[in-house]
């Protein structure tokens, strides 16, 4: 069962996270075809590699030397550096909920790299939280930085947290809400990483509809729309 593909920056490569065989798979891209051919998997507890169990979201650094998969029953992120040439990777670090202080990643559900690739955003599901971590730009390892947690500091609309989308500017952090069907706005320090409660939108509420069971969030290339699926609303 395959939740998560991305296309690496430069077209060559797609990524696709496997819930079922806790794996991220490679594939080099036809540029011209769009066909897909196989490279490698990379799975859980094989060859040192962990943070993969039930793989739920992969993303690839703006630069395209890291990969970062969020496992879901690992509590964790799996960081890789990736070949440009070939698309493989190699295993460098797993972030883990709970350890060297990392906090907010319980059941990481989603993953996002900023667009100038210094900060790195994990959902956890089972903390209703999105936790930010900084990024070494030359190891692509990550560092924790803080969590922002639904009922805590005024923060609300994070009640089992699905997905994050982050805009070309990085000004701002979109989250969405399953549980409290709802999409949030957060401030996001552009040098530190940290992030801010703004506002939330829930559904019915205000002449909104169609977040019941949010499970995605987008942002238009140019900034100006922001996106949502409502698994429930259709």
């Amino acid at each position: 069962s395959v939740y998560s593909v991305v296309v690496s920056p430069d077209g060559k490569h797609l990524y696709a996270a496997s819930y079922g065989d806790n794996a991220v798979a490679v594939f080099s891209r036809n540029q011209s075809t769009g066909k897909l051919t196989f490279v490698e998997m990379q799975q859980d507890g094989v060859n040192g590699v962990d943070g993969l169990q039930y793989a739920q979201s992969v993303t690839v650094s703006p630069g395209g030397e890291s990969v970062y998969v969020a496992g879901n029953g690992d509590d964790a992120v799996a960081v890789f550096s990736r070949n440009a040439d070939t698309g493989r990777l190699t295993f460098l670090q797993i972030v883990k909920d709970g350890q060297n202080l990392v906090d907010g990643i319980d059941g990481a559900t989603c993953v996002r790299v900023d667009p100038t690739g210094t900060h790195v955003y994990v959902v956890g599901v089972a903390d209703n939280a999105v936790a930010a971590f900084s990024r070494d730009a030359l190891t692509g390892q990550l560092t924790f930085v803080h969590r922002l947690q639904d009922g805590v500091g005024g923060v609300d609309g994070l009640d089992w947290a699905r997905g994050v989308a982050i805009p070309a500017d990085g000004e701002h952090v979109y989250a969405v809400s399953q549980f409290d069907a709802a999409v949030v706005t957060l401030d996001r320090d552009t040098t530190t990483g940290q992030l801010t409660f703004v506002e939330w939108l829930h559904d019915s509420q205000g002449g909104v509809d169609g977040l019941n069971y949010p499970w995605g969030v987008a942002v238009s290339p140019e900034g100006n729309q922001v996106y949502v699926a409502g698994y429930n609303d259709d």
